[in-house]
């Protein structure tokens, strides 16, 4: 008996049973073989079963688009015999040829286990063009990879007519069972880069079919691994559990594997996409709170490791600056005018600290908060001084004249503090916490009017390199004890 297989990429394959005599083939819904595809004529074909001597031939009808044997279009009127597995195309439609045996055992003429190679891909592609050229074209706007892993799974399951496929990642190889499939067949795929196709004609992948499936009732299996650099990275395993329904066979193999480095190509493409996105998002999160070159730094760092810097014990130089008064000067200006002055003065500031490699932690309604040290760059509390200097010049230069009175205050100060990156997929947040930088926020709500304010353990560093008036203990907001604190005086 001779069987016409009819596959196409969007829906499941059709058997046809050849009758003796002619069989039509065509768009028309009356013909023997139904091809539904836009470049099929009405009455496109006519396939001719001689039941006597039990050969069969196809003849082209003059179709306007042509029908294909193993890709050579068929001369019109003429008769071409066919042979088992020979390949008939009308569009995007495939016939496969098979002639039934007489034991279900001849049906079995494909190898079991075939390692996963540049030939085989090859031929792969080479025997399922057609079909593949539609996988790619459903595959190539996907930019999530598990909607690409269910996409594949979905185009293979109707494709083949399996009754269950999924494309397993490599992280998921431990679950296989709780997945429900057998897990030695898909060990032997994964560890011999295989495609395993059951059951065969090799008496040991049988009994691997036999040994692991029988629990499950299946009754052929197809499991490929889907191979990047050589590395598995994902399983597409499908299978058939109904037992009048035909063995996967040599051209379902191939188009699997075909398909697979489809996957493979697509989760490469996804992936690099992503990281590329997860590249600037990092960046511009950092950009917030270092210059540009640290931001860099930073980066590289993150993507060799995957981690930004974790909360550790660190000692630190903390600085704070806030505009004094700034309720009424908004009240003054009006919000307009006040917004724009605040926008500029960030700018400012931020460039300065920046400048004397600082680290933004953050803003503060009216303030800025910034660290030095974090970086591993030396003398953090000699650059957040010089920092300091510059924005009280930048303030006096920019910000003050007859009409409009601005006064800040900064203070400084050293010590352990418990500093780095808190980071969720949408943001990224410096934080640095401790009594050193509830020392330095009080000294900036002293340092008024226009004053730079340093606590002891910094004013210890830089003794001798700049001006300073020791102004002996001074009480601060919420601290028991009184802290020595010195004063920076303009050059």
């Amino acid at each position: 008996m001779w069987i016409l297989t009819v596959r196409s990429p969007d829906s499941k394959p059709s058997e046809y049973l050849l009758k003796p005599g002619i069989n039509s083939i065509g768009r028309r819904q009356d013909n023997d073989i139904l091809v539904s595809d836009e470049a099929a004529s009405r009455l496109h074909a006519q396939a001719f079963l001689d039941d006597k001597t039990e050969t069969l031939t196809i003849r082209d009808l003059g179709s306007r688009n042509g029908t294909y044997i193993n890709r050579r279009r068929l001369t019109e009127n003429f008769d071409f015999k066919l042979s088992p597995n020979d390949v008939v195309r009308i569009g995007l439609f495939e016939l496969l040829v098979t002639q039934q045996s007489p034991s279900r055992e001849q049906e079995l003429a494909a190898n079991g286990l075939q390692p996963y190679s540049r030939e085989l891909l090859l031929e792969s592609f080479d025997n399922h063009a057609i079909l593949l050229y539609e996988v790619i074209q459903q595959l190539n706007n996907i930019l999530d990879i598990e909607v690409a892993l269910k996409e594949v799974s979905r185009l293979l399951k109707v494709t083949l007519g399996a009754d269950k496929c999924e494309v397993i990642r490599a992280e998921d190889f431990s679950r296989l069972e709780e997945l429900g499939f057998p897990r030695s067949i898909a060990q032997t795929a994964i560890d011999q880069r295989s495609a395993i196709l059951l059951p065969s004609q090799e008496p040991q992948t049988r009994s691997l079919l036999e040994n692991t499936a029988r629990q499950l009732n299946i009754h052929t299996v197809l499991c490929v691994p889907v191979i990047s650099n050589d590395k598995p990275i994902a399983l597409i395993y499908l299978f058939k559990t109904r037992k009048d329904t035909r063995y996967f066979g040599q051209r379902d193999m191939q188009l699997a594997v075909a398909v697979s480095h489809l996957a493979a190509l697509t989760i490469e493409r996804v992936s690099l996409m992503e990281r590329v996105r997860e590249e600037q998002r990092i960046r511009q999160l950092l950009q917030r709170f270092v210059a540009p070159v640290e931001a860099e730094f930073l980066l590289r760092n993150y993507l060799n490791t995957g981690n930004l810097p974790e909360l550790s014990e660190q000692r630190l130089t903390v600085l704070f600056v806030d505009i004094a008064g700034s309720n009424g000067l908004a009240e003054r200006m009006g919000a307009r005018a006040f917004g724009g002055l605040l926008e500029r003065y960030y700018q400012d500031i931020t460039d300065i600290i920046f400048q004397y490699g600082g680290l933004l932690d953050k803003y503060l309604g009216d303030g800025v908060m910034a660290i030095f040290g974090m970086g591993g760059k030396g003398q953090p509390e000699a650059r957040a001084v010089e920092a300091a200097l510059e924005i009280l010049r930048q303030v006096e230069g920019r910000y003050r004249s007859p009409e409009r009175n601005i006064d800040i205050g900064i203070g400084i100060n050293t010590g352990n503090t418990l500093a780095g990156y808190v980071s969720t997929k949408e943001r990224v947040e410096l934080t640095v916490v401790g009594d050193a930088v509830n020392v330095a926020a009080g000294l900036e709500a002293l340092a008024r009017p226009n004053r730079i304010l340093l606590g002891p353990e910094t004013a210890a560093v830089v003794q001798g390199q700049f001006k300073t008036r020791a102004l002996g203990p001074q009480q601060i907001k919420d601290r028991s004890h009184p802290v020595d604190v010195t004063e920076v005086l303009p050059h």
